[in-house]
């Protein structure tokens, strides 16, 4: 490509000041002349619903200086660092980005190449560990550490404790054209509640939007007016549907799911019954062995019914852009050098069952069974996520809603 781009990896969950320092730092340090942004849908990472959809996230990141913002499909941006990874790093090379910039509590480049290079020399060794740690009853997270502490050092595994290093590392070790470029995080820690100056953490600010605190500080003013005028999801919603999908599925069905297995499906299902909500099922549910954050990612892939990501293509959808990026994404589909399949529009007649509308490059030779299966849990999820809003069903839906210019 004749422009100089840089990628990057969000969520915008949501669009704040201390993304608004990252994306023009990535920006200025990269001497990009297009910023592209590889953003979760509706449900984010972690395992929970998003602040507010999808699109009207990626249109605060145009109007915070992204020229283009794209989904992450929701198969794999609701799923663990490696998938969520793999699927935005992919999605940016393929759109040529010649820089992938992420914000990291450790700000490093070097070091985190080198860790990074460090555990993929080590991975069976370390998986191995991980693994006979977990059969221990260690979390996931604590296993790693503990290995990766045991191979490469202390210093290696402090890396692992923030989340934002650990994505750095998969992003790192997931790219293979692009060149990483990290920002370090400014302000308040990923989780911490409270705000310092101008900057909060996205949690800190949802809490705040929760309990009808002023953000207008924290959050640039395009995406503040955005983000009042967006329902909000409702947990009691989201917990029924839940219900509906644990009672109506065995508990075999229910461990089938790709973040199941080890007897959480069968867990599941003894215990729903003493949950009046889904935050007290998450408590119920977790333990040493199984983090909170697990378990949230365990009960949505539940609901949306999330196999393994082998079973799914991975696409591009753009959500929003401006100007300079139409113009890209133009020049981009005419290169005929993206192999990912773009997903423009979704579109189904009362007489078909769902089918998507897919732009040059076609799968050719194939049937499209895999990128069929990522689309129809695309529908799914924006419904669900309707739903939980108590917005019009069809007004939202896939089969309606289409990139906007901003």
């Amino acid at each position: 490509m004749d422009m100089k781009c840089v990628g990057i990896t969000a969520e915008y969950n949501p669009f704040h000041n201390g993304h608004l320092y990252h994306l023009e730092e990535s920006r200025r340090q990269s001497g990009a002349e297009i910023v592209v942004c590889a953003m979760s849908g509706d449900f984010v990472q972690r395992g929970a619903p998003a602040i507010a959809d999808k699109w009207a996230r990626a249109r605060m990141a145009v109007l915070g200086g992204a020229d283009l913002v794209v989904e992450i499909p929701t198969v794999f941006a609701c799923n663990a660092a490696p998938v969520f990874a793999a699927s935005a790093v992919e999605i940016l090379e393929e759109l040529g980005a010649d820089y992938i910039s992420f914000g990291s509590e450790a700000g490093n480049i070097a070091a985190l190449c080198e860790i990074a290079r460090a555990i993929t020399a080590q991975e069976e060794t370390l998986a191995e560990s991980i693994r006979r740690k977990v059969k221990e009853g260690l979390s996931f997270p604590r296993a790693r550490a503990e290995a990766v502490a045991e191979r490469l050092g202390e210093e290696a595994s402090a890396l692992l404790d923030t989340p934002n290093n650990i994505l750095a590392l998969e992003y790192i070790k997931c790219m293979r054209h692009a060149k990483p470029l990290t920002i370090a995080r400014l302000g308040p820690g990923y989780s911490e509640l409270n705000a310092e100056g101008s900057l909060a953490s996205a949690t800190a600010i949802r809490r705040m939007l929760r309990d009808g605190e002023s953000i207008d500080a924290l959050v640039p003013q395009p995406a503040e007016k955005l983000l009042i005028a967006e329902p909000r999801p409702n947990s009691e919603r989201l917990f029924a549907l839940l219900c509906m999908q644990v009672f109506a599925h065995s508990a075999a069905e229910l461990d089938r799911v790709f973040a199941g297995g080890e007897g959480l499906g069968n867990k599941l299902k003894n215990e729903i019954r003493r949950a009046a909500s889904w935050d007290e099922l998450v408590e119920i549910l977790k333990s040493k062995r199984y983090t909170r954050t697990r378990i949230e990612r365990f009960l949505m892939h539940v609901l949306l019914d999330i196999a393994a990501p082998k079973k799914y293509t991975n696409f591009i959808r753009p959500l929003a852009f401006n100007s300079r990026g139409s113009t890209y994404l133009k020049a981009v589909k005419k290169s005929g050098l993206c192999r990912l399949p773009f997903v423009s529009s979704v579109k189904r007649t009362p007489a078909e069952p769902p089918a998507e509308t897919v732009k040059e490059p076609p799968a050719e030779g194939r049937a499209s069974a895999a990128l069929a299966a990522a689309i129809e849990k695309e529908i799914l999820a924006t419904d669900i996520y309707s739903l939980i809003c108590g917005r019009d069903l069809y007004e939202f839906s896939e089969f309606v809603r289409s990139p906007r210019l901003v």
